[in-house]
């Protein structure tokens, strides 16, 4: 696949290599995984000898980070998905290792990363819970301190490679103060070993896309931890579960990527090879549309991925742009697997392919790691703040030759208010240029020279003469305009006439 030119050569080399790997090597034993629905076990051990469960593990662990990276990861994780065995390589990588390198101890990290380095130990991260799904900060599962240990109780749903990882890492409730609630600091984060006692797989999860690989269920009855298996202090268990989450979207998405191939090649091997009214479907136009948005679809979203993955090795954060990859990438898969099974026909229900397993993945895809709903939530709130400055709206005047509002670019000197009916001014001509549109108290200090504390005294004032229309937050006024009364005592009538040159005169009432 097409090599950015950002990669490095060892990300290059790495990327031939890890394709005719899965070519040659991991596509049949992860497709008889798939098919016989056994966890890939001889995936993991050929993965393991290539060094891939190292990639976000430090040299002095065993690992190949400072080569590899968060790009060299998702290199990786697009590649064994398209065998279908991404599954154990990813959640080690996201769930553990990289907890583990950037929130684990000196003592941590040599008891558990070489081992993961070495596709010895896999790792298994578990958040949601019964009743906390996308709502992760109201998990109810506990850990309270005794001595030198913390004894636990509750349930984890949902969790890959469940019942056949080595090593979990976990968030649990470690204070019931609201104030700590209210603060996050209430959750705690644990690295949890199998065989831990109190500790069991509680139930394995029948979901056809997950075929080669365990989804389960997981409690805890009194189970007692070592205080030296807790990452960080306690409550630190928020700041780290939410530090690890770029990451984990960024390697969800690779994976769905490796997804996206897949229906490409299925998509056009169909299409070229299959006559039906005496010519190849891919002869008919609405089909080649159909491959066409694929590729669309493809490129834009390994292009964000990999963006990603740059800014995440350059140590730059990366909240939006992993966010975009996953949910861009997971609402694509979702229709290109759509159209695939549709350009195939009856065999895109074969089992002898993998489209029914991509399908159904796709949808998950759109669970995992953040839905689709809470990713764009985030989005909303964090890509208008990071705009914000380039968001600003434009300073708005009404052109005194053409009549008509118009941005200025620049604000006049500001004027020094002495009342309230000077502010009143300045929502009155909001409403000649932004007509329908509320004013902040920002937007009033643009035109005007006034104290926060002068400018709400003098809004609070024209509210009670009924000139004003004030909307409150928690925090005190959000937005003002002018009421029909304010416009009339600001301003005759005729001030707000705005009749273009182009209007007839004769037609006017």
């Amino acid at each position: 696949m097409e090599k950015y030119p950002w990669w490095t050569q060892e990300q290059s080399r790495l990327s031939d290599d890890a394709k005719q790997f899965v070519d040659e090597v991991l596509m049949p034993v992860g497709m008889r995984s798939s098919v016989q629905n056994k966890f890939c076990r001889e995936a993991i051990k050929l993965m393991a000898e290539k060094g891939w469960f190292g990639a976000l593990i430090p040299r002095e662990f065993g690992g190949n980070l400072e080569n590899w990276g968060v790009t060299g990861a998702a290199i990786l994780n697009e590649e064994a998905a398209r065998a279908g065995v991404a599954g154990p390589l990813g959640t080690t990588m996201f769930g553990s290792a990289t907890q583990l390198v950037h929130n684990g101890n000196q003592e941590q990290k040599e008891k558990w990363l070489p081992r993961m380095a070495r596709g010895e130990l896999l790792g298994c991260i578990t958040m949601t819970e019964p009743y906390a799904g996308s709502d992760i900060a109201s998990m109810e599962s506990t850990a309270v301190r005794d001595g030198d240990t913390y004894i636990i109780n509750g349930k984890k749903r949902f969790q890959t490679t469940a019942a056949a990882a080595d090593l979990y890492l976990c968030y649990f409730q470690t204070s019931s103060n609201p104030e700590d609630r209210k603060a996050y600091r209430h959750l705690t984060a644990f690295a949890i070993e199998k065989g831990t006692p109190g500790f069991h797989v509680e139930g394995i999860n029948s979901m056809s896309a997950m075929r080669g690989n365990y989804n389960g269920n997981l409690a805890f009855d009194d189970a007692r931890v070592p205080v030296s298996n807790r990452l960080g202090e306690e409550g630190d268990g928020w700041k780290i579960l939410v530090s690890g989450l770029n990451v984990e979207r960024i390697l969800n998405a690779a994976p769905i990527i490796g997804s996206m191939r897949e229906c490409i090649l299925y998509s056009k091997q169909h299409l070229e090879r299959r006559i039906q009214f005496g010519r190849p479907t891919g002869d008919i136009a609405t089909n080649q549309f159909k491959l066409a948005d694929m590729i669309s679809k493809f490129y834009l979203s390994r292009l964000v991925m990999y963006y990603a993955c740059y800014c995440a090795d350059l140590g730059r954060e990366v909240p939006i742009e992993a966010a975009v990859s996953k949910l861009y990438a997971a609402d694509s898969l979702m229709e290109m697997a759509t159209e695939t099974i549709q350009c195939m026909g009856g065999n895109g229900a074969l089992e002898i392919y993998p489209m029914q397993r991509i399908m159904q993945g796709a949808k998950l895809s759109q669970i995992a790691a953040g839905t689709s709903e809470v990713l764009k939530l985030l989005l909303y709130r964090m890509g208008t703040r990071r705009m914000n400055e380039a968001l600003k709206p434009h300073l708005r005047a009404v052109d005194p030759e053409l009549n008509v509002p118009l941005p200025i670019g620049k604000a006049p000197a500001r004027q020094t208010v002495k009342n309230e009916l000077e502010v009143l001014a300045v929502l009155a001509e909001n409403y000649r240029v932004n007509p329908g549109l509320h004013m902040t108290l920002d937007d009033i200090k643009e035109w005007v020279e006034i104290s926060d504390a002068d400018l709400v005294k003098y809004l609070q004032a024209l509210e009670e003469q009924g000139y004003a229309g004030l909307y409150r937050t928690r925090h005190g006024i959000g937005l003002a305009r002018a009421t029909l009364s304010g416009l009339q005592k600001a301003h005759p009538p005729e001030y707000y006439r705005n009749i273009p040159a182009w209007a007839d005169p004769d037609d006017m009432f």
